[in-house]
């Protein structure tokens, strides 16, 4: 039978390195949506938190992905903070926002509360 002088826990940790850096890398990839860029550069940094296991050194790995976790989470906030000022500079408000899609909606002439949409009605 083959015998490894790897450890199940430098085996485990290996793995959670290169699970946090897969996942920082998806982080910072999704930075531009915001909810995943979160997701991943969060679990990538605790994926590169739990690769130590009881000692305090990383490997290269698991450095990579807790700077790209970080750097996809800031991405991702800075993207959502742009987002919401842009909103409230150009509409002065999230509601301003909603009354300008619901008046395109209704200059296209798409179906509103008042004025439902009648699916058998006769061209």
């Amino acid at each position: 039978m083959y015998e490894s002088n790897k450890s199940y826990i430098d085996v485990r940790s290996a793995s959670m390195s290169i699970a946090s850096m897969i996942l920082g890398i998806l982080g910072l990839i999704m930075s531009c949506c915001i909810y995943p860029a979160i997701i991943f550069g969060s679990l990538a940094i605790i994926f590169a938190l739990l690769s130590r296991g009881g000692e305090m050194n990383t490997n290269g790995y698991a450095k990579a992905g807790l700077i790209l976790g970080i750097i996809g989470i800031v991405f991702g906030i800075l993207l959502f903070t742009y987002g919401l000022i842009t909103l409230i500079t150009r509409f002065g408000s999230i509601e301003g926002y909603l009354q300008y899609i619901q008046d395109l909606m209704n200059e296209m002439g798409y179906p509103d509360s008042s004025n439902p949409y009648d699916f058998y009605k006769t061209l």
